[in-house]
Order: structure tokens, then C-alpha cells, then sequence
């Protein structure tokens, strides 16, 4: 609005107006400015929900890592028992490769348990908010 398009009363009670505003002190402010920041340090925050990744790295590592120092036993055992050659025979070979298909069935089922566990706790959740 331009000013001339304002009435002339209403620019004289405007005029009052200002000079009989109250300034707030210093101190008023900040003290205000104090309880609004205590108030944001009480109050609870919401934590964002996310899928932990670092378990299935933890689970990964530990299956697998107990499978391999396995596996490690196995060689050793059959080369201070059978000899070298009993590594490349089909028995051993068999025998590994078995180990290694249980401990990855092993890590599968983990990782399906960890998933089933994750929705089932997400639609708890849900319905209790």
C-alpha cells in the first residue's frame, strides 16, 4: 500500500501505536531464548528407523569365518593323516564341498530368520502406533 492511499486517521493511530509499544529488555529475551533451548534438550526425538546392514556383514563374517577355519582343520588333518595327494581325491573334495553347501544353507537361513523377525516386529509397530 502506498501511503497516500491510507486515511489519515488510521496513519495518526498507527503513528500511537508505535511510540506506546514496549520494548522487551535483554534479559527477557534471553531468558526465553534459555527455555526454549532447555525445553528442545528435554523433549524426546523420534529415531529413524533403518534396516542394520552391519548384520549381515556380522552374520557373513561369522558363518563363513567359522567355515573356513574349518575347512583349514580338515586340510591339515588329512595331510598329516592321509598325505598330500587324499586333497585331490573325490572323497575330500566331496567332503568340502558339503561343508561349504551346509554353512551356506546356514547363512541363508540366518539372513531369511533376520528378515521374517524385521517384518514381524515392523507390523507389531505399526499397529501399536
Amino acid at each position: 500500500m502506498k501511503k497516500r492511499d491510507i486515511p489519515d486517521e488510521e496513519e495518526a493511530i498507527r503513528i500511537l501505536m508505535q511510540g506506546a509499544k514496549m520494548k522487551a529488555p535483554e534479559r527477557i529475551k534471553h531468558r526465553v531464548m534459555h527455555q526454549l533451548e532447555a525445553e528442545k534438550a528435554v523433549t524426546p526425538r523420534a529415531k529413524k528407523v533403518t534396516e542394520e546392514s552391519g548384520n549381515v556383514l556380522r552374520d557373513l563374517g561369522a558363518i563363513f569365518g567359522t567355515m573356513y577355519a574349518l575347512l583349514a582343520g580338515m586340510v591339515v588333518v588329512a595331510y598329516i593323516l592321509f598325505g598330500g595327494r587324499f586333497l585331490l581325491s573325490t572323497e575330500f573334495i566331496g567332503t568340502t564341498l558339503l561343508v561349504v553347501f551346509i554353512f551356506s544353507m546356514l547363512w541363508l537361513i540366518a539372513q531369511l530368520d533376520r528378515r521374517v523377525q524385521a517384518k514381524r516386529f515392523g507390523k507389531k509397530k505399526r499397529v501399536s502406533e
